[in-house]
């Protein structure tokens, strides 16, 4: 860590060697928070309530209980499994649980049974956070960067949590009210995205070291690539001068 130089928040931001990795790591926060978590969290009596769940505040503290016990899941899964899988499949089944509680939600009226379905998809959706986007974020970001950047990346990490956390806690209630039982396409929708983003940007990090992980991104963005290929070749192309 001594031997390292440290980076600066500001550096990070305008090194183009750092840009791959810091954004990754931005929008895996995000995915985190915008995924529609707190969203239950915050509200889940409401939504378990307006679900047409007999006494939903046990349904409320049986999410608690699913939260934990899928947390203990993952700690064994984590390294089995691999960063990048575990976040594409806590994506993928979010988005599934998101579309079914939708359903359950618009048909609760005419059909008073799916509020046990809408009970069972927030359910699904806790695990499924809990297996990808719950912890995998933290994981991914302090294996992208070595001791130098790391402390940096680590802060902006957090402030993206923490800021998207206070909206979707600030502003939930009112795009509820405004989307009625359809709100959770929004996180749906939302989700794909995040989904579509893991599979195509995101590298695996698991046992592998920084120049491996900077190598996915290089082939990643092949641009970045021709650039340091060109400055090798320029370095070989001076040294090969000063030899002469």
């Amino acid at each position: 860590m001594d031997s390292e130089p440290k980076v600066s928040i500001l550096q990070i931001f305008r090194s183009r060697h750092y840009r791959q990795p810091i954004l990754v790591a931005i929008v895996l926060q995000l995915s985190q928070q915008l995924s529609g978590i707190n969203a239950i969290f915050y509200y889940s009596t409401d939504i378990f309530s307006n679900a047409g769940v007999e006494q939903p505040i046990y349904a409320t503290i049986g999410a608690g209980i699913v939260n934990t016990a899928f947390t203990v899941v993952s700690l064994f899964l984590v390294e089995r499994a691999g960063r990048r899988t575990l976040q594409l499949l806590g994506l993928a089944g979010m988005i599934i649980c998101a579309l079914l509680m939708t359903v359950a939600m618009v048909l609760q009226d005419s059909v008073p049974s799916l509020s046990y379905l809408s009970m069972a998809a927030i359910f699904g959706f806790v695990a499924f956070f809990e297996i990808g986007p719950g912890p995998i974020p933290w994981f991914i970001v302090a294996e992208l960067f070595s001791q130098g950047p790391r402390p940096a990346a680590m802060a902006i990490a957090g402030c993206t949590n923490w800021t998207s956390n206070f909206i979707i806690g600030m502003g939930f209630q009112y795009v509820a009210n405004l989307c009625g039982p359809y709100v959770f396409l929004l996180f749906a929708a939302l989700l794909l995205g995040f989904l579509v983003f893991t599979y195509f940007r995101v590298p695996e990090t698991r046992g592998r070291s920084f120049d491996e992980i900077s190598h996915a991104f290089r082939k990643r963005n092949p641009s970045l690539l021709d650039q340091e290929v060109k400055a090798c070749t320029e370095m070989e192309s001076l040294g090969g001068t000063d030899d002469a």
